[in-house]
């Protein structure tokens, strides 16, 4: 029996090892533990902004939004970190389809905090705000 007790404790102890590294990864992790967070805000000086957001698998539906309304969804990118929820916003002054969430290191260090990303929608373009310089910058005009 004692015989049998080693290699059963040395197979769990190998499983665990294995489970930690897995668990190490970057993409694993990001996948099972962090919670996303994806802000819309209509800042245009009066008009309502129309927005309808969706990834490949969850369409958000569309949304009116009053002037200074926000419209905001929380999710978990997937394991491969493929994950995409793209925007089109509309008003009287124009329209714009965009990436507003997609797993990219340089744009999630660079612009959005750790879980959030905040857009706002001007009069000029929409804009993304910058949490290292904690301001907005535009990111994209108006398509008339």
């Amino acid at each position: 029996m004692k015989q049998m007790r080693a290699p059963c404790l040395s197979y769990i102890s190998m499983l665990l090892l294995a489970l930690v590294i897995f668990l190490s990864q970057t993409q694993v992790t990001y996948s099972l533990f962090n919670k996303y967070r994806v802000h819309v805000i209509n800042g245009l000086s009066k008009d309502t902004l129309t927005i309808h957001c969706q990834s490949k698998d969850n369409d958000l539906g569309i949304h009116e939004l009053a002037v200074n309304e926000e419209f905001s969804w929380k999710f978990r990118t997937n394991f491969f970190d493929t994950t995409l929820f793209f925007c089109n916003l509309q008003w009287n002054g124009g329209h714009k389809s965009f990436d507003a969430f997609k797993v990219d290191e340089k744009g999630l260090l660079n612009d959005c905090s750790a879980n959030d990303c905040m857009w706002l929608a001007r009069d000029d373009g929409i804009n993304l705000f910058n949490y290292p310089h904690k301001e907005y910058r535009q990111k994209y005009k108006w398509d008339k």
